[in-house]
């Protein structure tokens, strides 16, 4: 599987589910909060796996180069800001590192071509979406997964290692979902191709695909369920 796997209601083994009640503005927003928890679509779920491993991961998120965030990432004795997480078995932020992601932010859950900037800024943006369905199996898909690493010609090499900053943070991010890294046991790369833009950016763009169940469920009253009939 890519990533975790959703857990399912399952309701009837012909695809019967509950009937939808959707009488009042509260029954929207609590079917609204409920992509939000247990999303059934594999864009909104992935891209949610995809945020959290970004910013569980100082080594990238340093490697942006941000020098404005760097305060939330480590402590004033160097340390990296965060804790261990006992129960979850994961560390865990103690600064605001959420501040790297979002609509105006370092890392974009979508495709932003940065314009001429006077400010040295990078950018990694992070798309999924379904690329065709498996040969002979209409109920399984090929879900890709892309990144596109935009840095600016003012930041082009990462003085500390050497590296081109947009090669070093291309590499982190192999580390982190390429076959093994972390949850994701199966995302094969596919595409990692270098490329410039006209204002002064160079780019790379990584591709990784799974594959998937083909849209098989459906969020309803709160609930996630199973459906194997389709019309």
């Amino acid at each position: 599987n890519c990533f975790r796997a959703v857990t399912f209601e399952y309701i009837g083994i012909e695809g019967d589910f509950m009937a939808e009640q959707l009488l009042t503005k509260d029954d929207v927003l609590n079917k609204l909060r409920a992509y939000g928890k247990n999303p059934d679509d594999d864009v909104i779920r992935i891209k949610k796996q995809i945020r959290h491993i970004l910013l569980r991961s100082p080594e990238l998120l340093y490697a942006l180069h941000v020098k404005d965030l760097e305060s939330e990432l480590f402590s004033k004795d160097g340390s990296i800001n965060w804790e261990w997480n006992a129960e979850k078995e994961e560390f865990e932020p103690l600064g605001e590192w959420d501040r790297y992601e979002g609509s105006d932010a370092p890392i974009r859950p979508f495709l932003f071509i940065p314009n001429t900037q006077t400010d040295v800024e990078n950018f990694l943006c992070y798309q999924v979406s379904t690329d065709e369905n498996i040969r002979y199996n209409p109920s399984e898909k090929v879900l890709q997964i892309v990144f596109t690493i935009f840095v600016h010609e003012g930041n082009r090499v990462d003085p500390l290692t050497g590296i081109a900053r947009h090669d070093l943070i291309a590499g982190i991010i192999r580390e982190k979902f390429a076959w093994i890294g972390l949850d994701i046991s199966t995302t094969t790369p596919v595409y990692n191709k270098e490329s410039t833009t006209d204002n002064n950016y160079v780019v790379r763009t990584l591709k990784y695909e799974c594959t998937l169940p083909n849209d098989l469920v459906e969020t309803s009253n709160g609930r996630t369920f199973y459906k194997n009939k389709r019309w």
